[in-house]
């Protein structure tokens, strides 16, 4: 391998010294057909060879390098619809080829990936979402991942930022969620590589970007995403498709003359939103109240009407913000620089990015920087062997925010400990000793410290590389091979001072960890695809192997007690005490057979058969091996004769499909019985020794399964000028991976088996319409809506099952959700209520105190006089009825005002912030809004009264409407007229803004969170998640 660059790069050199010397050259202008206004960025290329091109601001290209001969020329552009030409190019000759483009909807020869080929839109029989380039770029919508910028562009992809903490991604579903216990991601393919994370749907989030394949990618890097979504259309990855694929190719060099763009963009974010919780008198004013209202034992008052009168206030939630020592300074800025070298000629193209971004979170202790580099090169050896090779290198940083609890993560709500810390107490005390607040006699750890001492830091180093070769054998017949893989070392280092709790051991010790996580995948795939006419048709046919293998190293070393907190991190060798440390290894491979064949028969009926073998070492040897098929069918009714004397459509194809697909995405070893490290205290010391891990390995373990049927429209209509698509699915996943408790006597806790089932119905539309097209000005639209209900099939025998949550021990029953038969995942479990207890009303429980005037009215659903655990009900659902997004762009003149708007109805939250800060317990500070409390006096409210001894429980009352629609970006630019000038080509200034505005009735931070992660069974849940930040960004673009 230390030799491959420098063979790659001879083979580089010497085509391009054996490049002809006897060439002509294309020019011309690409413009609008209805306006003549020249078009930019419009890309043309020469059909059967690898010359391309893209217009300047003004609508002209040059393709040098152009061997004698005659040539069809086409120019595409998004919003327009192709131009040909037919030239003829003499040596030493320039010939024009000038394009005129009409405006249409939708692109029905834009050439749309399918998974080990490409398709036109026009011949999709699957069903397909695409999203371009420029849509998921940094320009238009500032953002450090992929994933994330996906939210709202494409129908039927639910994508949910989960925190608003720099760095972290989002979960991703496509068409809901399948699977309760493994990983429910879709597949990432990365040009023809797959792009695998954490596994483990309950054990790995989403939200960690060491668990995010994308972190490294740079979004300005994307030629395009093809969503896969129907069983057809992502079959062809058997045992890693039930969730669905997501396939992103990267931008390639064009031939032609040399392109250098340099991008800068200067932001900043504020946090959109605060609560307002109580001040120091009001706090210690609901403590009083709340215990004498428990207890009516005045010696029980912690505080003299002095003492509440003269309490100071501190701003915790306000200490929690990044903040500035001068107020011409940004609180929490973020940066961005990119750097894109690309050109060739008709024998090799380069293309060379590089990248640096660096954004500070709006929570103190939290920021992210990314730096990447690309090289995506293509050279023709000869007229029938082709080589192509990319490689990233990529480095990501995070601080992470700490939690409430003095860990840190993802799903980090400092903020929300900070709203509960007592107002009324001082940060440090008169030594400069950071202050605690008790409670009862429990030590209340003070969140300012813990965010400003306790630091935690993510790495990430990733190297993605692949080397594809593409022989014609025949004019007919391609063979095509692709060695590719991905080497990351990750690492978290964590290290809590002696200053405060986490850090405070025995004798008043730090506390320092490490955790490297070097990995590599490999891949290994080979296709031979046979193309050519067949009767009346013409016929496609792929066949392939591929083999994959993956291998996974972690180890974790811990100390305490170390000589000065200076060092942090590097401070393992002045640490006084070693404390257990823990590694572990993991591998697994994938071998796969693969094959699809498509026919078209008059251009009206298309056929799509599609088949995959996956053999996989993480199942048991009696199921190691599974077959994935599935069929389509599309009839192009537009091309009937019948059809041609109407004109209110355009086009018009309808599909049906039909398949089988898996997912595999569960922790190796599974089958085995497994045995762990078990730690004892010996006195002082501690002891190690091999015990049962608590899961019984099952060697009959299989495939989660999915069959899916699909039917869907393709239609455009009024000249194409409006397009739509429309599907609706039914999806049923067998053999779910759930786990089952076992008796004691078997020495273990639990194993896994395949008993479960669950079930998807959706509808999707997507329309794009050109609204209109002027000289000067131009509207163009795309809106995307799908609806998903998903249902609990079946639960191997049980009807139910309860899922913990973090922190459920202070919560009455544990859980906010529960798995239902019947029922769809992500449904609230609590008790429901039904406004409050008024002076006058009947009591239907057999204890009065339960309907003490103030308290909450809870159901007694089973009736049997008393309320507990057996009371609850669902009371919510976390998933919408509705949820997509709408963009529009407008042009004028040299302005462009992008507007994107998302949106989610009919789902409910779970606002922990009022379980903990909403009751008006007084054990802990609260939402400003328990000053509408309940009293004798004013009796007209919805929040109880004050009551110390009030359980902590999910009721109703803190499930929330969690719908909202947002303007997620919308960014407004401007194309400077400074063609040549400098030798610049285009030039453009913009603001973008994110996140600008938001419309819901939610009373928390942001309606658009999910504090758990990537669990399937628990969703809807906000406990007190990272705030969402608006950001404002300022950028230029200019290409030489």
């Amino acid at each position: 391998m230390k030799y491959f660059g420098v063979v790659l790069v001879c083979t580089v050199l010497a085509a391009q010294v054996g490049a002809a010397q006897d060439v002509g050259s294309i020019v011309g202008t690409v413009t609008a057909r209805e306006t003549g206004a020249p078009l930019a960025g419009a890309a043309v290329s020469v059909l059967g060879t690898r010359l391309t091109a893209l217009t300047a601001a003004d609508g002209h290209y040059v393709i040098a390098a152009v061997p004698p001969g005659t040539y069809h020329v086409r120019a595409r552009l998004i919003g327009y619809g192709s131009g040909e030409d037919t030239i003829v190019v003499a040596a030493g000759r320039s010939v024009a080829a000038d394009l005129r483009l009409p405006a249409q909807a939708v692109q029905l020869d834009a050439v749309v990936a399918i998974g080990y080929a490409t398709v036109q839109q026009r011949d999709l029989t699957g069903a397909v979402a695409s999203v371009s380039g420029d849509a998921v770029a940094t320009k238009a919508a500032p953002t450090p991942t992929v994933n994330t910028a996906l939210q709202g562009r494409a129908a039927g992809v639910q994508v949910i930022t989960n925190s608003g903490m720099p760095g972290v991604g989002a979960s991703v579903r496509i068409r809901g969620t399948n699977s309760l216990t493994a990983n429910s991601e879709p597949l990432y393919v990365v040009d023809g590589v797959p792009a695998e994370q954490g596994v483990g749907g309950t054990s790995s989030s989403a939200q960690d970007p060491r668990n995010n394949p994308l972190m490294s990618i740079d979004p300005n890097e994307i030629e395009s995403i093809d969503v896969l979504k129907d069983a057809s259309a992502k079959a062809i990855y058997g045992a890693r498709g039930a969730n669905g694929v997501v396939l992103i190719t990267t931008k390639r060099g064009p031939t032609g003359e040399s392109h250098f763009t340099l991008e800068s963009s200067y932001g900043f974010q504020r946090i959109s939103k605060m609560i307002p919780v109580l001040n120091g008198p009001q706090y210690r004013q609901l403590r009083n109240e709340a215990i004498w209202n428990a207890t009516r034992d005045s010696t029980r008052l912690p505080y003299t009407a002095a003492q509440i009168a003269s309490a100071s206030s501190y701003d915790y939630p306000g200490m929690m913000l990044r903040t500035c020592a001068s107020s011409a300074c940004v609180a929490a800025p973020q940066a961005s620089e990119g750097l894109t070298l690309s050109g060739g000629n008709e024998r090799v193209r380069y293309l060379f990015s590089g990248n640096y971004m660096k954004q500070n979170g709006v929570l103190i202790g939290s920021d992210f920087q990314r730096y990447g580099v690309r090289l995506n090169l293509d050279a023709d050896v000869s007229q029938r062997f082709h080589v192509g090779t990319s490689l990233s290198v990529a480095m990501v940083s995070q601080n992470v925010a700490q939690e409430e609890n003095g860990s840190v993560g993802a799903g980090a709500n400092g903020i929300l400990a900070a709203m509960q810390f007592d107002p009324s107490l001082a940060p440090k005390d008169a030594n400069g000793n950071w202050t605690k607040s008790a409670i009862l006699g429990e030590q209340v750890e003070n969140p300012v410290a813990n965010s400003s001492e306790l630091k935690q830091l993510n790495t990430i180093s990733r190297m993605v590389g692949n080397v594809v070769g593409e022989l014609a054998i025949t004019d007919a017949l391609k063979l095509r091979s692709t060695f590719g893989g991905s080497f990351s070392y990750s690492g978290t280092e964590y290290y809590a001072p002696r200053t405060i709790a986490p850090g405070l051991r025995t004798g008043g010790d730090s506390y320092i960890s490490a955790s490297p996580v070097p990995s590599r995948q490999l891949i290994n795939e080979n296709t031979l695809t046979y193309r050519r006419a067949l009767g009346p048709g013409r016929v496609d046919v792929l066949g392939g192997f591929s083999v994959q293998t993956s291998h996974n190293e972690s180890e974790t070393a811990r100390a305490q007690g170390c000589a000065s907190d200076a060092t942090m991190f590097f401070a393992y060798g002045s640490c006084g005490t070693l404390r257990p440390s823990d590694s572990n290894a993991s591998d697994w491979t994938l071998v796969s057979y693969l094959g699809r064949a498509n026919y078209d028969l008059n251009d009206k009926y298309l056929f799509t058969l599609t088949g995959r073998t996956d053999g996989s070492s993480r199942f048991g040897k009696n199921n190691k091996w599974a077959f994935f098929p599935s069929a389509a069918f599309a009839w192009r009714v537009s091309s009937e004769p019948f059809m041609a004397r109407q004109s209110a459509f355009g086009d018009l194809k309808l599909r049906v499909s039909y398949g089988k697909t898996g997912n595999q995405a569960i922790d190796p070893y599974r089958t085995l019985d497994q045995l762990g490290v078990c730690w004892y205290s010996n006195g002082a010391s501690e002891i190690n020794s091999l015990c049962p891990s608590g899961t019984k390995g099952n060697p009959n373990l299989k495939w989660e399964t999915q069959q899916q049927f699909d039917v869907g429209v393709d239609a455009s209509v009024l000249q194409n000028r409006v397009a739509f698509t429309l599907d609706a699915y039914h999806a049923v996943t067998h053999d779910l991976l759930l786990s089952v408790p076992l008796p004691a006597t078997s020495g273990f806790t639990n194993q896994f088996q395949n008993i479960g089932s669950v079930q998807n119905n959706g509808v999707e539309l997507s329309v794009t319409s050109v609204n209109v097209v002027g000289t000067r000005f131009s509207w163009r639209s795309a809106l995307n809506l799908a609806h998903n209900r998903n249902k609990v099939l079946d639960l191997g025998g049980v009807t139910q099952i309860f899922p913990g949550v973090r922190g459920g021990g202070f919560v009455e029953g544990g859980q906010t959700d529960i798995v239902r038969v019947g029922e769809p995942l992500g449904a609230i479990y609590g008790f429901k209520t039904n406004g409050l207890w008024q002076v006058g009303d009947k009591c239907y429980l057999s204890n009065a105190a339960n309907c003490t005037p103030g308290e909450y009215k809870i159901a007694d659903l089973n009736g049997d006089g008393k309320i507990d655990l057996n009371d609850r009900t669902i009371i919510g659902y976390a998933d919408p009825k509705l949820y997509g997004g709408l963009s529009n762009t407008l042009a004028y003149g040299s302005f462009t005002l992008d507007l994107f708007m998302n949106f989610s109805y009919g789902n409910q939250v779970v606002n922990m912030s009022r379980v903990f800060n909403d009751l008006a317990t007084g054990f802990l500070n609260e939402r400003a809004d328990v000053l509408d409390r309940w009293t004798p006096q004013h009796t007209n409210t919805t929040v109880p009264r004050a009551n110390f001894a009030r359980p902590r429980r999910i009721y109703s009352a803190q499930v929330e409407d969690g719908s909202f629609l947002r303007l997620q970006t919308v960014t407004v630019g401007y194309d400077l007229p400074i063609h040549g000038l400098w030798g610049a080509k285009a030039a453009r200034v913009y603001v973008t803004g994110q996140n600008a505005w938001t419309a819901t009735s939610y009373t928390g931070f942001d309606p658009e969170v999910n504090s758990m992660g990537g669990d399937p069974r628990v969703r809807g849940v906000d406990d007190g998640a990272y705030p969402r930040a608006r950001v404002w960004n300022v950028g230029v673009n200019v290409t030489f």
